[in-house]
């Protein structure tokens, strides 16, 4: 049932209003003044107010001041009732935000045909609403959807860029150090060549999964290029992001996956290994783009090494 809230001092008037708007189907709250009716929309969701333009206390020009200038959840729409009958009153009641206006002694059908206006807005503003909190939830999918790889289901090198750029200048902000690892899967190529690209695919998710579930829930993983994955662990040094790397390359190693392009016979990964010292680091060193670069030098030299392996870069 719809509700409506009545302030009117008159008490016969009041009455005769709540009679006929229960006639009509509403549930009616009526009270005596501008004050008790503004006490009363502060702890009930009321959405349409019919108020007497004069009353002791708050009278309805400044009941409806107040509804306009809070920060209530709905659209509260708001019918004055006056015996002012010149332009000039209704200019002004239509100023102060109301949204329409019913001269005394009412008329019935005037005032159902404006309760009923009424009606039609709130749903209206109610539509709207729940169309404009869906298209935000869906925003919010979408930015997540296109910052994530599709593929691997971890972050794609654009959210790679915007999550460095955070931990970079937090770890400069606070003295915190960071690592990074970057992983390639050694004869990726060959694999696809082999098995085909179908089952190649299947072999990024599987390594990306694994990947996942390798690191910490603070850890960031993305999918830099190709088969190259990037993990970034905030607040480690040197030596503990080689200890997480190493978890990775066994944890792939792990999995048994056959690979007849390979020196092993089995899938494996390349770790290159860098970090952030920010207490050391000056000059171009502060850049994040250094660490990242160093993270790829040392990748090569695992792979040069013979790869399955992990390198560090270490400063000199």
């Amino acid at each position: 049932m719809k509700r409506i809230l009545i302030a009117e001092d008159d008490l016969i008037s009041r009455r005769l209003l709540q009679k006929t708007l229960e006639e009509w189907g509403y549930e009616v709250t009526q009270v005596k003044d501008g004050q008790e009716a503004w006490a009363f929309l502060q702890k009930e969701d009321i959405r349409l107010v019919i108020a007497d333009w004069i009353m002791p206390g708050i009278n309805g020009i400044t009941l409806c001041r107040s509804i306009r200038e809070s920060k209530m959840p709905g659209y509260v729409y708001f019918i004055l009732l006056t015996g002012k009958d010149t332009k000039e009153d209704m200019i002004k009641g239509l100023e102060a935000g109301a949204d329409d206006y019913v001269t005394k002694p009412f008329d019935r059908n005037e005032l159902q045909v404006k309760v009923r206006a009424g009606e039609r807005i709130i749903e209206l503003e109610r539509e709207l609403t729940q169309k404009h909190d869906e298209l935000n939830k869906l925003n919010l999918v979408l930015e997540e959807l296109i910052r994530i790889d599709p593929l691997m289901n971890i972050g794609n090198r654009r959210s790679f860029y915007e999550c460095i750029d955070k931990v970079h200048n937090r770890a400069y902000r606070y003295a915190y150090n960071y690592g990074i690892i970057m992983c390639d899967i050694d004869d990726f190529k060959a694999y696809n060549d082999i098995y085909g690209h179908l089952p190649g695919d299947n072999i990024l998710k599987t390594v990306a999964d694994s990947i996942k579930t390798t690191m910490r829930m603070s850890d960031d993983i993305f999918r830099f290029g190709g088969e190259e994955i990037v993990v970034i662990l905030p607040e480690q040094d040197i030596e503990t992001t080689l200890l997480a790397a190493e978890r990775i390359r066994k944890a792939i190693e792990s999995l048994n996956i056959e690979h007849k392009g390979s020196k092993s016979g089995k899938l494996t990964v390349s770790c290159g290994v860098s970090a952030c010292f920010t207490t050391e680091c000056k000059g171009d060193n502060k850049k994040w783009e250094i660490v990242l670069d160093h993270a790829d030098q040392a990748l090569y030299k695992a792979k040069e090494e013979g790869k399955n392996k992990v390198s560090s870069y270490k400063q000199h």
